[in-house]
């Protein structure tokens, strides 16, 4: 081989070898895009299918997200689902609870199983429905409330108004109330151990239970079944009242006044939205709090929702001693409730296994 081919074989083998090593530090340092942020969000949902699917597949259209969505059942409103996500604590697989009441969301969030998120769509809810760090936000209220058969044999004796009224021989074995151990019954109860404390309580129920009160599946069997004449009096929410309500005066209401004993009669309880701890998919979970919390989801839950108010645009009035009146463009601004929703959970633990023994003994 010649000297001037010897030297063009070696450059060409230099440049080869500088090609591959330009072209091995390219490969190198290529790193794969990374993944696009995940549009699935798993939220487990209490509130009433027939409310909560149409808001839900609206909120997919608006923002894009994925929802899959696990109910619970009416008899075991909001307990089921928080239980589930007690048992999956150590490998969460739920993102957020949308809970239609508020004792369970309290209680999982003093349980450690619940994470801070302050939504900006969450601004102008008033600040008693909000928890100070930003563990869960309200989401609609309703009101607990007394309902009677409108009939002559009730009305003409007086309407019960109080809860003590339900005490009375004229309704013996004609009371309802759904069983305080799921759903809103548990929020009331917890409210009332709250109040009156934890014996009175107890001896009221002790009571009812005395006087043939009938223990439900839940608050919707109790309203219908006042509606049908099977019993005369229940307690029950407003937005299952107004289920039943077929205004043909089958039935009415009663949730007290400001000046009827408000601590007993007004028990106002939120839905609420909370993020779970450790939530599989945080970014796209924090999406759909925000679409949830928003007027717009809050406006077309309670058109769907009789009997439910609304928190944004809600003028809340602080009366002093711990009362609050509302008032909203469509509601009675002389309604009120307690803000004692923090004491709650501490008054549960005491009157949780009692009610159970009291009520469902036979």
């Amino acid at each position: 081989m010649t000297k001037p081919l010897f030297i063009l074989c070696v450059l060409c083998a230099l440049c080869g070898s500088i090609l591959s090593g330009c072209n091995g530090s390219n490969t190198a340092q290529t790193v794969s895009a990374p993944p696009a942020a995940s549009n699935r969000v798993v939220l487990y949902c209490s509130v009433d299918d027939v409310y909560a699917k149409p808001i839900i597949k609206k909120l997919e259209a608006q923002t894009g997200l994925r929802i899959d969505v696990l109910y619970d059942t009416e008899a075991a409103k909001t307990a089921g689902l928080a239980n589930r996500i007690r048992a999956e604590r150590s490998r969460p697989r739920g993102d957020v609870f949308w809970s239609s009441a508020l004792l369970q969301t309290l209680l999982l969030s003093r349980e450690g199983l619940l994470q801070p998120y302050q939504s900006p769509s969450a601004r102008d809810i008033p600040k008693q429905f909000k928890d100070p760090r930003g563990v869960w936000t309200g989401l609609g209220v309703r009101a607990r409330v007394i309902i009677y058969r409108d009939t002559r044999s009730v009305t003409e004796k007086g309407m019960p108004y109080l809860l003590e009224d339900l005490l009375s021989p004229r309704f013996k074995n004609r009371v309802g109330i759904s069983n305080p151990q799921f759903g809103t019954a548990s929020d009331w109860a917890a409210a009332l151990a709250t109040r009156w404390g934890v014996p009175k309580t107890l001896n009221y129920f002790r009571a009812l239970k005395k006087n043939g009160v009938r223990v439900l599946p839940g608050n919707s069997v109790v309203a219908d079944k006042v509606y049908r004449g099977e019993l005369l009096v229940g307690v029950t929410d407003t937005d299952d009242f107004y289920a039943v309500d077929r205004n043909d005066r089958r039935i009415g209401y009663y949730a007290g006044s400001p000046w009827d004993r408000p601590e007993i009669n007004r028990v106002m309880i939120p839905g609420s939205v909370a993020m779970l701890k450790g939530a599989p998919h945080p970014e796209a979970a924090r999406r759909l709090i925000d679409a949830l919390l928003s007027a717009a989801t809050e406006r077309r839950l309670a058109g769907k929702m009789r009997g439910l108010t609304m928190l944004h645009g809600t003028v809340w009035l602080n009366r002093g001693a711990d009362r609050y009146a509302f008032a909203t463009v469509s509601k009675d601004p002389s309604q009120w409730t307690r803000d004692d929703t923090a004491r709650w959970p501490a008054a549960w633990d005491k009157v949780r296994e009692p009610l159970a023994e009291i009520l469902l003994a036979d």
